[in-house]
């Protein structure tokens, strides 16, 4: 048991070493930049504006600005069509979260893909800008005054000594719609009386984000919002003068389902409007003249107007109000901005950034008679430098590497010395390779849960050709696996229109009549027949079915009146407004559930110690309890899944006790066939765009607490996982083995063991194998962190840690 112990902390040694070799701190050059082309004429040029105002509406995907069908921006369209508004679409460079896209929007240049890791992490302060350029900097250097309010990501990013006056607001309490926005406009007007007090507004708005996140892109609370943010526009527009540009952009996009992270079309388109009364004096940009806007064509790549890259907004910004370009700023100013300097001041700007674009090359070329060819030029270099990789620690790449193939070969020696014979591994060997294969292709990693589904189609067809009398419980699990494969849209290149979610959200009464047999007949199901035990089941079942709909109805989702009417009476108190009374009592009701859960766990575990026997049944018991938590971290039209499992299981737990009860290996690699098929069928996939944060913070306040979120965000994303591991361990121990508890349980470790050792030795060397492709920052950057994930969480904390305490206790 000690050697599987230290085997282990091996692994998860090596994946960590290569982890850090492969996702290092990006190096970046520090100190101020200067004009790279005669910066004699630069220091003559006048600024074409005197302020700046930066409103950041988080997630804004360019078709919520432009596109008839989605926007509600009727003012910015007004002033679109007026000229006093130039629209474009920006390419945001993935991973799409907010943390490197605003080092992309405030350096200029590309991301680190640990910043997309780092965006989660409250208190970090490793991704400070302070040491680097950035268009702040210069402001700052140049002694202008910038105030702040809103995601707090910024004062992450920025020294306090930047700002003049600051307000944060935490970016991750994704419940909240209203309040996180109400709290940056509620300094609008006194920002505005007093604009000679300051040079830069920074506005930063997450409630459009958080619907996403909550409701999908078509959530009902997209239209009011997009109102409220045009208005904000609008109360800005009419206070300041044609020496205030104004600028209007998304951090990044989000796809329909209200995430982001990854690389889709949606993701990565985001919108951007300059507004300046000035910008009517001049010609609209080409796409956007002859045109009325909103547009009432839609786009299904997101592309609207002129389409350039996010980080071109930094050259551009530095260009009208004539400060150096920062240092590693790989942008291209945008060409329209140029109209507003004349011809040689025009030329003089272009070809700086052109100098400052190409600083580490010779090709610099000053014959161009018009600005289209060196435009075209900096695209390409721009192109070239972006696709440029991380410099890789080669050293912690190659350790962990070995490291990992050094511990493969002892695990695999184990499980050879414990198995009782060579068929016993072969279920086990063979979805190792099937899946370590996949690792080296782009698509099989995008699409990984098809071949989990046929591996556990698999394994059943087997089972069935070995035992054909066992018809029902044969039937009873392939009906259920084919259920869950229809449930969610579960990969990242298809998508299908009806699946088990979609058709339970346009039927809520089946929906939530299904919710409340599959709460309580887990809770049911587990318990003795003991009339204490009953009762309480009764009320952890009835307290979760509350939250549940309770949930759903603060957040616009239908619920049929028999179930709003128990939440009213349950958690409203006959106020005039019960919605926000039932709203108020969520946090409380959440915090009640894990509170008596804990509890009836603690007490469970005090009467397996006091009774002199034992009682065979603790880990049903145990295993009750927790799929309630589990199913309090899931979203309302996956909990009906757990139902199925519960029969999936019995099917699965009685053909084992009947005749496989002497194959551990068997029982565990089928364990882990359904973690992961479950873990996709929940609409997971291996893209950071579908970590499900909504349940994140079932029982957390305002008061955000990384290590308390990150909890509940792992048992929501994991949910599913968790619960067959138990179950995998409950049907171990249903009943007494010859050989000991710890024996059993050594044992049962080595399946996932070796399949995590050889499947990393493949996704290891494929990563260091593809390290240029053109999708490792999109496919196999994203696989190695929920590859990272898998071992941290599931297999060391759940299953070795969590699930040993239980034996123990046993």
């Amino acid at each position: 048991m000690y050697k599987l112990v230290v085997l282990l902390v091996a692994q998860i040694f090596a994946i960590l070493t290569f982890s850090a070799g492969f996702f290092p701190q990006k190096s970046v050059s520090k100190g101020d930049a200067w004009f790279t082309y005669r910066p004699d004429i630069h220091e003559q040029i006048e600024p074409r504006f005197g302020k700046l105002i930066l409103v950041v509406v988080d997630a804004l995907r360019s078709d919520y600005l432009f596109n008839a069908e989605m926007s509600q921006f009727s003012f910015v369209h007004e002033l679109l069509n007026k000229g006093h508004a130039w629209g474009y679409t920006t390419y945001a460079n993935p991973p799409t979260v907010t943390l490197p896209r605003l080092k992309g929007i405030t350096t200029g240049s590309t991301p680190n893909f640990l910043d997309a890791i780092l965006n989660v992490a409250g208190d970090d302060s490793s991704s400070s800008l302070k040491d680097q350029d950035s268009w702040l900097r210069q402001f700052h250097t140049h002694h202008k005054k910038i105030n702040f309010f809103g995601d707090d990501t910024w004062l992450k990013l920025f020294p306090e000594e930047y700002f003049g006056e600051i307000d944060g607001t935490n970016s991750f309490f994704v419940s909240d719609f209203e309040e996180v926005d109400l709290n940056v406009t509620r300094h609008l007007p006194r920002q505005l009386a007093s604009q000679a007090s300051w040079d830069v507004l920074i506005l930063h708005y997450l409630g459009l984000d958080h619907i996403g996140h909550k409701g999908g892109a078509f959530s009902s609370f997209m239209p009011p919002k997009h109102r409220e943010m045009d208005s904000v526009i609008q109360q800005i527009y009419e206070a300041v003068d044609e020496d205030t540009l104004l600028c209007v952009m998304g951090d990044h996009g989000m796809n329909d389902m209200g995430n982001h992270g990854g690389s889709s079309a949606g993701e990565t388109a985001a919108g951007l409007v300059l507004i300046s009364k000035m910008l009517g004096k001049f010609e609209k940009p080409a796409r956007q003249k002859n045109v009325e806007l909103p547009l009432k064509v839609k786009s299904d790549d997101y592309k609207y107007l002129t389409s350039i890259n996010q980080i071109d907004l930094v050259p551009t910004i530095a260009t009208v109000f004539n400060f150096p370009i920062p240092k590693d700023s790989i942008g291209v100013v945008i060409p329209d901005i140029l109209q507003l300097f004349s011809p040689q001041e025009a030329r003089v700007k272009l070809l700086d950034n052109y100098y400052q674009l190409t600083g580490s090359t010779d090709k610099r070329n000053e014959a161009y008679e018009n600005i289209f060819p060196v435009i075209e030029e900096m695209r390409s270099i721009q192109n070239d430098l972006a696709k440029v990789a991380t410099d890789y620690n080669y050293y912690l790449l190659g350790v962990g590497l070995l490291v990992l193939v050094a511990v493969t070969s002892v695990v695999l020696i184990e499980c050879v010395k414990h198995s009782t014979s060579y068929f016993e591994l072969l279920p086990t060997f063979a979805t190792t390779f099937l899946l370590s294969l996949s690792t080296f292709g782009s698509s099989f990693v995008e699409e990984e849960h098809q071949l989990w589904w046929w591996g556990s189609i698999a394994l059943a067809a087997s089972s069935y050709i070995k035992v054909p009398r066992e018809i029902l419980c044969h039937v009873l699990i392939l009906s259920g696996l084919r259920l869950i494969r229809g449930w969610n849209n579960s990969g990242q290149k298809y998508v299908y229109e009806y699946t088990m979610s979609e058709l339970l959200k346009c039927h809520h009464q089946w929906l939530w009549v299904l919710n409340t047999i599959t709460i309580f007949s887990t809770q049911l199901s587990g318990q003795s027949e003991h009339l204490v035990t009953q009762m309480t089941a009764l009320f952890v079942s009835s307290l979760s079915l509350v939250y549940k709909a309770a949930w759903s109805i603060t957040n616009g989702e239908p619920v049929p009146f028999w179930l709003q009417k128990i939440c009213f009476q349950t958690l409203g108190s006959g106020g005039d407004d019960p919605v926000e009374q039932i709203k108020q009592n969520l946090v409380p009701t959440a915090r009640l559930l894990f509170f008596a859960v804990f509890v009836l766990i603690l007490i469970e575990i005090a009467r397996q110690r006091i009774s002199s026997r034992g009682d065979s049944r603790f880990f049903a018991r145990i295993h009750s309890l927790t799929t309630a938590i589990m199913i309090l971290q899931t979203s309302s039209t996956n909990i009906p899944q757990y139902l199925i499992f519960g029969f999936i299981a019995a099917a699965i737990e009685t053909l084992w006790s009947k005749y496989y009860g002497t194959s551990i290996f068997l029982l565990m690699n089928v364990g882990l066939v359904l973690q992961h098929l479950t873990f996709f069928q929940f609409g997971s996939t291996n893209s950071i765009a579908t970590v499900d944060l909504t349940n994140a913070y079932n029982g957390v306040s305002e008061n955000y607490n990384i290590h308390i979120v990150g909890l509940l965000m792992c048992l929501a994303n994991f949910a599913p996982s968790i619960y067959w591991s138990l179950a995998c361990l409950r049907a171990l121990y249903a009943k007494k083995r010859a050989s000991s508890k710890w024996e059993t349980f050594g044992r049962s470790r080595l399946p996932a063991l070796l399949f995590y050792c050889i499947f990393g030795c493949f996704l290891l060397a494929s990563c260091v194998i593809q390290r240029y492709h053109l999708f490792i920052w999109s496919v196999f950057s994203p696989k190695l962190c929920y590859y990272v994930s898998w071992n941290l969480f599931m297999n060391a904390i759940i299953s070795w840690s969590f699930e040993s305490v239980l034996v123990a206790l046993y």
